[in-house]
């Protein structure tokens, strides 16, 4: 009993002696600020989504002429310098069209009519070669381009840049409010990342007939917040 006694004593001088600190810490005058940092790079990666769709009155002619043009599509995509791990098929459907009501009570319906599509995602490492790839695989027989999107491979330093300029941004603003308000900036009490994001260009639908090349990647923006808490006096 003694010594749980001497243990409980101890245990509250610790807490009395924390107490004055927390309570010191509270009463910091303190000034919190958001600052935002962005950086522009040039896309090193694209991804193109291209694929054959066939009609036919029979499920197997629909499928065999689909095989056909898709077999000829990825041979040209190979010879325009795509490696073949680069080109993973994303989508495979055989199905039918809807079916038209009949117009009139004597007339018969019409047969059904079977669609097949295959749908492929490329990955190119150089960019230059998006209009390449399109006007290849269009050549080919591919007659679905259904879209290009442009990424950074590793966007961690850009990250870190634009971090960087997001905390001299709070920085910034945390001194021309220390100022108008007439008071001293002091130390750092607290920093929180807030959001980080690289928006890539939207997708969009493409078309055959659609396809101007060349194709332009142009920039990435990388973008970074923070919150930063100042103390004033």
């Amino acid at each position: 009993m003694k010594k749980f006694n001497m243990m409980l004593l101890g245990l509250l001088l610790l807490l009395a002696a924390a107490l004055p600190a927390s309570a010191d810490e509270n009463n910091v005058s303190k000034l919190i600020v958001q600052g935002e940092g962005k950086v522009n790079a040039a896309p090193d990666v694209a991804t193109v989504e291209l694929g054959v769709e066939t009609q036919n009155a029979s499920a197997s002619g629909a499928a065999a002429e689909n095989a056909k043009l898709m077999n000829e599509t990825v041979s040209a995509l190979i010879s325009a310098g795509i490696a073949e791990k680069d080109i993973q098929t994303s989508r495979y459907s055989l199905t039918t069209a809807p079916e038209e009501e009949p117009k009139t009570a004597s007339q018969k319906p019409k047969a059904p009519l079977f669609i097949a599509t295959n749908q492929v995602t490329v990955l190119l490492n150089d960019t230059g070669k998006v209009g390449l790839v399109l006007d290849s695989a269009v050549a080919a027989g591919s007659n679905s381009i259904q879209s290009v999107g442009f990424d950074i491979r590793n966007p961690q330093p850009e990250k870190d840049k634009a971090l960087t300029l997001a905390i001299e941004d709070a920085r910034r603003k945390a001194e021309v409010a220390a100022k108008a308000a007439g008071v001293k900036l002091g130390r750092v009490l607290e920093i929180s990342e807030g959001y980080g994001y690289v928006s890539a260009a939207p997708k969009r639908a493409l078309y055959a007939a659609d396809i101007a090349t060349p194709v332009q990647p142009g920039e990435m923006e990388v973008t970074a917040s923070v919150t930063v808490t100042y103390e004033v006096s």
